[in-house]
């Protein structure tokens, strides 16, 4: 059964196709409830995890997050259209579970086609967007989605420099904040990028080029990191990494 009042998400950084797109899809679908817009792809995360939209209109090139970039971050399950200037990027948003995907200037009747697709997405199941997260393994973790206080932040994994356990959550320690997100030190370890990213102990993944110092001392070693005074013992079975250094 379709939602009788379904709610959606328009993020564009261009002013003009942003109303456009707005008053078209009130011609086209007078019950859809547009709750936002928005200019870049920061705003979209932030909204999308916030408001919760059945549906997220996804412009794929945006200042901060690309589209696609939006839609792997989303832990809310919506359905995706993506709006784009180029069709370079349709397989990769087929690929990626999306329900329809838009060329610029907006066509009414492809917008029209795209209404229908989604009034039939909403009478199933929701899409699980979970699946973006892992459609490619082998890409890196590069954006983390984590609470500081009552916000949610977008945090680029290169600002981090360590990762670390505390309690049911994993601490985000960068140079300017904290905060927390909910994957596990050993999920965590998985998805970044290996070369950038040591796990040090079972409690504790820390940033390589964030390292300043290490200390070898009666077969231990610790390391500190940039912006930092506190020693962080590596547990022997990562102390391999080191070999080198």
């Amino acid at each position: 059964m379709i939602k009788q009042n379904p709610q959606a998400l328009i993020a564009e950084d261009e002013a003009i196709l942003r109303q456009e797109l707005q008053t078209a899809l009130a011609q086209l679908w007078p019950e859809l409830e547009i709750i936002a817009t928005v200019d870049d792809g920061i705003k979209a995360a932030q909204a999308i995890a916030e408001l919760r939209p059945d549906i997220a209109f996804l412009d794929v090139r945006m200042p901060g997050l690309s589209g696609i970039d939006v839609a792997r971050l989303a832990q809310h399950p919506c359905h995706i259209v993506f709006l784009t200037a180029h069709n370079d990027y349709a397989v990769d948003a087929f690929d990626q579970g999306a329900v329809d995907y838009l060329l610029k200037p907006l066509d009414m009747g492809r917008l029209a086609l795209a209404v229908q697709r989604l009034r039939q997405r909403l009478s199933q199941q929701p899409a699980d967007l979970s699946a973006l997260q892992v459609k490619k393994p082998q890409e890196s973790l590069c954006w983390i989605q984590a609470s500081v206080g009552n916000q949610i932040r977008f945090i680029n994994v290169s600002d981090v420099l360590c990762f670390r356990a505390d309690s049911k959550y994993t601490r985000v320690i960068t140079a300017k904040i904290e905060a927390y997100i909910r994957t596990t030190i050993k999920d965590l370890a998985a998805q970044l990028d290996a070369d950038k990213f040591w796990q040090i102990s079972r409690s504790n993944i820390v940033n390589v080029a964030a390292i300043d110092a290490v200390q070898r001392s009666d077969g231990g070693l610790a390391l500190r990191l940039q912006a930092g005074d506190d020693w962080l013992a590596v547990s022997q079975a990562y102390q391999y990494q080191f070999r080198q250094m």
